[in-house]
């Protein structure tokens, strides 16, 4: 598929003021850091699209991207570490839950794993919760990777 147009649409951290049009979203999450705003950016062909940083946590809100006015790519907060306090750490895991628990548009989850290590507890264990909810989901470890990814990408062009 060829990305025509990309465009920022909202942030926020409650379900309820997620967009309201009923198309298709497809969601990225994993560890904190492991690239997932960048893999964005990349797809897009876009390079601030979507926020980055060297900082673990830099996305601590619900992040929604037009595609082609016929979809939305969803950038989630990341799960484990990050410079965060405790609280926050909660009130992220709270409403990415209920992200999933009440997304209806939904179609389908990337958990993104860095290529450089196996799969942490932590990403076993939210991919058990996916599983438990009933929520679909794509992992394929040698795609979604933070640094292979990048080169893979540039090979392909």
């Amino acid at each position: 598929m060829q990305v025509r147009s990309a465009e920022f649409v909202m942030s926020n951290s409650k379900v309820e003021q997620c967009p309201k049009a009923l198309i298709p979203e497809y969601a990225f999450i994993g560890r904190s850091n492991v690239g997932k705003s960048s893999l964005i950016n990349q797809l897009t062909l876009r390079k601030s699209l979507a926020k980055t940083s060297g900082r673990p946590g830099k996305t601590q809100l619900i992040n929604h991207f037009i595609i082609n006015g016929q979809w939305f790519l969803v950038d989630l907060p990341g799960y484990g570490y990050a410079r965060v306090s405790k609280k926050d750490k909660k009130q992220f895991q709270s409403y990415i839950q209920e992200y999933f628990k009440k997304r209806e548009q939904l179609v389908c989850t990337f958990v993104l794993v860095d290529i450089r290590h196996h799969p942490q507890p932590i990403d076993l264990d939210f991919m058990v919760w996916l599983t438990e909810n009933e929520r679909p989901f794509y992992k394929d470890e040698e795609l979604l990777s933070r640094e292979d990814f990048c080169e893979k990408f540039k090979e392909a062009e």
